[in-house]
């Protein structure tokens, strides 16, 4: 096999773990993590940080995470030069950052659309990877016959 095809079948690997994680620490958050309301004044001063926090900072830093390692699979598509592969890593690409974004946009006012977006985000990421495994399965089955 192909180096070219080796690293992207290991970045997608790394991928698929890092939002499977991301996705646990989502849900962890979203159920056990209690924001104070944005009018109160514990938003202010040392006490502003609770500990339950540090799960928060921890699924940013991932989302940080996810957003390198998107960008390296865009570059590897482009590598590799396959359109369907560079369409599938765009398109991952750009849903990692509206998900960013609308996780962003959700600590300051805690609407719950700004969730929604960070789901749906996830699962057009999720369906975006397969994509990317099933073409490049496609094309390193048939680069390899020749």
């Amino acid at each position: 096999m192909d180096n070219k095809y080796s690293f992207a079948y290991l970045g997608l690997a790394v991928m698929m773990v890092l939002l499977f994680i991301q996705f646990i620490m989502g849900i962890f958050i979203n159920l056990y993590v209690p924001f104070p309301p944005l009018n109160s004044i514990s938003h202010i001063g040392p006490g502003a940080f609770p500990s339950n926090y540090l799960t928060v900072m921890f699924h940013m830093m991932l989302g940080f995470l996810i957003l390198i390692v998107s960008f390296i699979m865009l570059l590897l598509s482009i590598k590799i030069q396959n359109t369907k592969l560079i369409v599938s890593s765009v398109l991952s690409f750009i849903f990692v950052i509206i998900a960013g974004v609308s996780g962003f946009l959700f600590l300051f006012n805690e609407y719950n659309r700004y969730s929604f977006i960070m789901a749906t985000s996830f699962i057009i990421i999720v369906m975006s990877e397969f994509y990317y495994l099933y073409t490049l399965k496609l094309i390193s089955g048939t680069s390899s016959k020749y």
